[in-house]
């Protein structure tokens, strides 16, 4: 079947609620020469045509306002994408990586185009290790357990082909890092160059975290919990061990993180009886560090709640706060100027529950935090309110999208697209279903749930050497509307970005900035900058017309 689309009509077929069924009635099994184009990028008038020749997947609507659902399509060589764990991410310019894996053979890379809400195959274990000649007689990839990571124009990921907490590790030939090239829309076997063509002999990464500034790459392996250090340029592996105190098999972090001074901050242990190896509360009860030239410190000021390693996490938009959580919901903030950390709280719901979903909104003011493995029915998302510590349940699952809520699980942190909307993957184990992916916009869905008064819009458009922004609504309240402003080189290749607020008082609609006045990113070859209003995921969302080109000025 051949669809053809044009920007305007969809549009307007999306705003009677109409585009996505339009959509769904593509079959997914084949290809489809469709006209899309990039909303912010392109002008209206303009069209790209693409074939799609690979497994895919169109948004449908969720139950509710504000909430798109797509099943990842199976592998084309069959396998099936059952699982997801952890494994959603999105990069600079809010492009959706998930991860599928059959946890038996093979592990699949999917991306979400933004320009057409569809959700394309990118790439599998077997298929790049193949291509590269780099795929043994009997070797499997389970899980991309890694949450997708993007790094200046790739998405890295790792394997993890055993994830017991016993010898099975050693069975295995060892890892292996994947890096989809952006460009070339193709994802690459990077072990291929390595000398025994794995990362490590044996080891399996259960997280990885870049250090972006030392284009380096870090993994943690489970269940010897051995930090890694990839050099990205170098292409080579190096494992740089544990801490001498770190003795046998247990839990290892399922997040970690990398601070502007090079230490990579790691955890492990659980204190949940279906994790718990014994491990020694006093050891795991506080946080460790790598640092580069010292090695590895424990730090006994930066304490837990019990020894319980961090599972989920996200840094505020100017890399100056980082918010992270354990598996319990015990939510703790690292202040990287002062290397200061602070326990927060927890949201209101049994500890019982898993921590998989955590999403700091772009204003900083909320997390929106699972609950999952409750029993598919009772699974839910809760907003966290950081000032206060106060929590309520934004919603269950079943209000969001009933199929979704048949699955028993739920995962997914810091996973943003451009248009304040954040995703999640619904799934459960081995039952013959493809994993769920659900992108939820928390300001359209607390308005539909009646948690806000209204919906509120914010655009932005240039007049003569200003750049009006307005709001939409009632306008009796003041908003403030946060704004970020992008340089790019002259390959159009991100380079810096700088970050402001504009307030709105009480009954203001527009608020007029003269474009000599936006403060610049301090970037050097900086070729073209571009003004962004940016939707706060609390209380407003953008519009269309959110972007504006300082050098039209």
């Amino acid at each position: 079947m051949q669809e053809y689309f044009n920007l305007t009509n969809l549009r307007r077929f999306a705003m009677l609620g109409l585009a996505c069924s339009l959509m769904a009635c593509v079959s997914s099994s084949k290809t489809e020469l469709v006209q899309v184009a990039e909303a912010d990028e392109v002008s209206a008038g303009s069209e790209i045509a693409e074939m799609i020749s690979v497994p895919y997947d169109r948004a449908r609507f969720g139950d509710i306002d504000g909430v798109s659902v797509w099943q990842l399509p199976n592998a084309p060589g069959g396998e099936r994408p059952d699982q997801c764990w952890l494994a959603v991410g999105s990069d600079s310019d809010g492009e959706i990586y998930i991860s599928g894996h059959d946890h038996i053979a093979n592990s699949m890379l999917y991306r979400m185009h933004q320009s057409d809400n569809t959700v394309r195959w990118v790439g599998d274990a077997r298929t790049a290790s193949e291509k590269a000649d780099n795929w043994q007689a009997g070797e499997s990839a389970e899980k991309f357990h890694t949450r997708p990571t993007a790094h200046d124009g790739r998405v890295y990921v790792a394997t993890l082909d055993k994830s017991g907490m016993n010898t099975s590790y050693l069975s295995t030939r060892g890892f292996h890092w994947y890096g989809y090239d952006k460009l070339d829309n193709e994802l690459l076997d990077l072990s291929a160059t390595e000398a025994s063509g794995v990362g490590a002999e044996h080891l399996q990464i259960v997280t990885i975290q870049k250090d972006a500034k030392n284009n380096l790459m870090y993994g943690m392996s489970v269940p010897e919990n051995k930090l890694v250090k990839y050099d990205i340029e170098q292409g080579i592996t190096t494992v740089l061990g544990r801490p001498a105190a770190w003795n046998g098999y247990f839990y290892s972090n399922r997040f970690m993180w990398v601070d502007s001074r090079g230490r990579v901050y790691i955890s492990g242990g659980s204190s949940r009886r279906q994790w718990n190896q014994d491990e020694p509360e006093s050891v795991f009860n506080h946080l460790w560090y790598y640092d580069p030239l010292e090695g590895f410190a424990e730090l006994p000021s930066f304490a837990l709640q019990g020894a319980n390693a961090l599972e989920v996490g996200q840094w505020d938009r100017k890399h100056e706060k980082l918010y992270t959580s354990d598996d319990q919901g015990n939510i703790y903030m690292f202040t990287d100027a002062t290397a200061s950390w602070t326990f927060l709280g927890r949201p209101d719901f049994s500890s019982s529950a898993k921590t998989w979903i955590f999403q700091l909104s772009a204003d900083e003011k909320k997390i929106y935090i699972g609950m999952s493995d409750m029993g598919s029915s009772r699974n839910a998302i809760y907003e966290y309110d950081i000032a206060s510590s106060r929590s309520f349940e934004l919603a269950n699952i079943k209000d969001l999208d009933k199929r979704a809520a048949s699955e028993d699980f739920i995962t997914g942190y810091d996973s943003w697209d451009s248009n304040g909307s954040f995703y999640i993957a619904a799934f459960s184990m081995n039952d013959g279903d493809n994993v769920l992916m659900l992108g939820i916009n928390p300001v359209r869905v607390k308005v539909a749930r009646g948690f806000l008064p209204e919906l509120v819009e914010v655009n932005a458009q240039a007049q003569a050497a200003n750049i009006i922004v307005t709001r939409s609504g009632k306008s009796t309240e003041e908003l403030t509307v946060l704004y970020e402003v992008r340089a790019y080189n002259t390959d159009n290749k991100l380079i810096d970005s700088s970050y402001g607020e504009l307030t709105f008082a009480a009954n203001q609609v527009s608020i007029t900035v003269n474009s000599a006045a936006i403060k610049l990113p301090d970037a050097h070859g900086l070729a073209t900058t571009v003004f962004s209003v940016v939707g706060d995921g609390n209380n407003y969302i953008t519009g269309n017309d959110r972007k504006v080109p300082l050098s039209s000025f």
